[in-house]
């Protein structure tokens, strides 16, 4: 079984600190916080995820995920939603992590109706 830690507990970390957190502590992966805020977010350039890539392989540590902030079960423009896990995914992507974790955000619907705007 592969040890993994989220960014979600280190906010603002560099990325070279979060790889040697993760290799001095034994963990193989890590899941990524990615926000405005944070070192790794939707408007890194090509050679800003190659380097992020670069300095998780060089320190044997897997980005297995990113933890975005799109809300799928959001009312209204589905289209926005949609754009915003597009950049997510293709992140991913770029990064070779193999998942991506989003919130519901289905605000003061009812379950059922949330679950299906999700859906």
């Amino acid at each position: 079984m592969k040890l993994t830690f989220s960014t979600l507990g280190v906010p603002g970390t560099p990325v070279a600190e979060v790889v040697r957190l993760a290799a001095d502590h034994g963990y193989q992966g890590v899941e990524l916080r990615v926000h405005p805020e944070e070192p790794v977010h939707l408007g890194l350039s090509s050679l800003e995820r190659a380097d992020v890539v670069e300095a998780f392989k060089a320190g044997g540590v897997e980005i297995l995920a990113l933890a975005g902030y799109v809300k799928a079960a959001a009312e209204g423009d589905d289209e926005a939603v949609l754009a915003e896990l597009a950049e997510l995914v293709k992140l991913a992507r770029d990064l070779g992590a193999s998942y991506v974790r989003v919130f519901p955000g289905g605000g003061d619907q009812e379950q059922a109706e949330a679950d299906a705007t999700a859906a």
